[in-house]
């Protein structure tokens, strides 16, 4: 198990010393042994891609042109610029707003009083037109 000198042959590390010491190391010399370099990586933290924001609603009251029995009405939006979009809702409808699309456009918007909401997207300016109107049966 120990070899020439007194040193353990089967350790890999000691075979390393072993080789040295028959290359002209002798004893009494040191060996320059650093251990290996630290590397480090850094990772950026991820940052998630920034939500579109959320238009705020732009309230409209409809009470001087629709009367409040009304359950929906019709009309005709018209956008600027042409590109941009307007969802058009009432208090409680807002999941199923009606989206016209620019520069023009005719649809019908579910009422539940008075008060409509519109929120614009790509838009910056909106005109509404009342054409006609629901009763209750």
């Amino acid at each position: 198990m120990y070899g020439e000198g007194g040193l353990c042959k089967e350790s890999p590390f000691l075979r390393v010393l072993n080789d040295l010491f028959a290359a002209g190391m002798t004893r009494g010399q040191t060996m320059d042994m650093q251990p290996p370099p630290i590397l480090v990586q850094v990772q950026q933290p991820e940052v998630p891609p920034s939500a579109p924001v959320e238009p705020s609603p732009i309230e409209v009251n409809v009470s001087q042109y629709i009367p409040e029995t009304a359950r929906a009405v019709t009309m005709i939006v018209t956008l600027t610029p042409p590109t941009g979009q307007a969802l058009i809702y009432a208090p409680g409808h807002e999941t199923d707003g009606t989206l016209f699309k620019g520069p023009r456009s005719i649809d019908e918007v579910k009422l539940s009083g008075p008060i409509l909401y519109v929120k614009l997207y790509g838009a910056t300016k909106f005109d509404i037109q009342y054409t006609n109107y629901r009763q209750p049966d």
